[in-house]
């Protein structure tokens, strides 16, 4: 980390001619003056939501992440977008302090210091057609598939044989060959291509529910000393809420009235199929996923209390079953029409799918919703 101090130079210009007066900014930096600390920031610029380009100016969850990180740890940020190969080569050379959209392998933890909370996940999944007859990886055999040059996924495909891989520059290259039908599926990142998904309206394409590979996003820091404050600071940002705020803002689509009253509906006639000779106690449950799809479960019970089903793990194992798990939101009913919050095996369940589903609660007329990490902070991860 260096230590700097900026002084900002202004000139003053007067236009005689028009009598308008113009201010030009010119930064100065001194090494080793009044100790302000400062760390430059070198990321991918193509790696939306996380951090990206676009006309000129600088967006991505990452980027304000670290902002954010660095107003509480007290240092300026110097931003560098770049293209991914060169931004390792800049933080492997010493002239960055922080790399950003960092993937843990083996290989990496013997290069790399990295922030000990992660930020962001990003699992490898196979995107299809919805029409597609692709159900698994398995089916990828004798078939073409695009993927981005020079990304994990890539070397993921080319260690299966009997797959025609096809390398394009980008994601959205990847996705448009299979939206032209000269592939017949794309491998790629979930959070960077479902977001290229949204942004460019795309509805006719699905994610198979099993992933190649399970990965969390971290920074990567040089200096100890710099590394301590993000983590600390992260922490502050886990526990007083404003990490999960910027997480919802980056990741989540927000659900509607009508949305949350066709949940709430669902979730209301599936209790009606309810199960329950002993406890008689009826719960529906709905699940909508981001294909658009509602599926409903009831709770089930059995003599032996520990076989019983919950109607919401009915649910979610039914969305799952259908080959569409990209879940965005759920919704579970108690007998007096309250959407009630998850037990906590539920909430586990769902944070398996993603930290950003949103759980419906409350009663008719005064509806709210929360993102499960926000009622279940604490859950059970085995990404790496």
């Amino acid at each position: 980390m260096r230590l700097i101090s900026k002084f900002l130079v202004l000139i003053f210009i007067i236009n005689a001619a028009g009598g308008s007066a113009e201010f030009v900014s010119s930064d100065v930096t001194l090494d080793q003056a009044d100790d302000e600390s400062s760390a430059t920031f070198v990321f991918d610029r193509d790696f939306a939501p996380f951090s990206y380009e676009e006309n000129g100016s600088t967006y991505g969850f990452e980027v304000e992440l670290l902002q954010l990180l660095a107003e509480e740890a007290g240092f300026n940020l110097t931003l560098k977008p770049m293209i991914w190969s060169l931004a390792q080569l800049s933080f492997q050379r010493g002239d960055a302090d922080v790399i950003g959209g960092m993937v843990r392998t083996e290989e990496r933890l013997k290069q790399y210091n990295f922030t000990a909370q992660p930020h962001g996940t990003f699992d490898i999944l196979t995107f299809v057609l919805d029409d597609c007859e692709i159900r698994s990886a398995d089916m990828l055999l004798g078939r073409k598939v695009a993927v981005q040059n020079g990304t994990i996924s890539q070397a993921l495909l080319n260690a299966k044989t009997g797959i025609e891989v096809l390398a394009f520059d980008s994601e959205g290259e990847g996705l448009s060959a299979i939206l032209r039908g000269d592939a017949d599926a794309f491998v790629g990142g979930s959070s960077t291509t479902w977001f290229r998904i949204k942004q460019q309206n795309i509805t006719n394409i699905r994610a198979l529910a099993m992933p190649w590979e399970m990965h969390s996003v971290y920074f990567g820091v040089r200096d100890p000393q710099l590394m301590k404050s993000i983590d600390e600071g992260m922490q502050r940002l886990m526990q007083d809420g404003r990490y999960d705020q910027l997480y919802r803002r980056w990741f989540v689509t927000e659900l509607d009235e009508s949305e949350i009253e066709s949940l709430v509906n669902a979730s209301h006639l599936a209790s009606q199929n309810a199960y329950a000779p002993y406890s008689r106690y009826s719960v529906g449950a709905a699940v909508l996923t981001a294909s658009g799809r509602i599926y409903s479960g009831c709770n089930v019970e059995n003599a032996l209390f520990g076989l019983s089903t919950s109607a919401l793990k009915v649910a979610i194992f039914k969305a799952i079953s259908e080959g569409d798990g990209n879940i965005r939101a759920v919704a579970n009913c108690l007998p007096g029409g309250r959407a009630a919050a998850p037990t906590g095996d539920e909430r586990q369940i769902l944070f398996e799918f993603g930290r950003d589903i949103l759980v419906v609660l409350g009663e008719d007329g005064d509806y709210t919703t929360r993102m499960i990490s926000e009622i279940f902070p604490y859950p059970f991860e085995m990404r790496m």
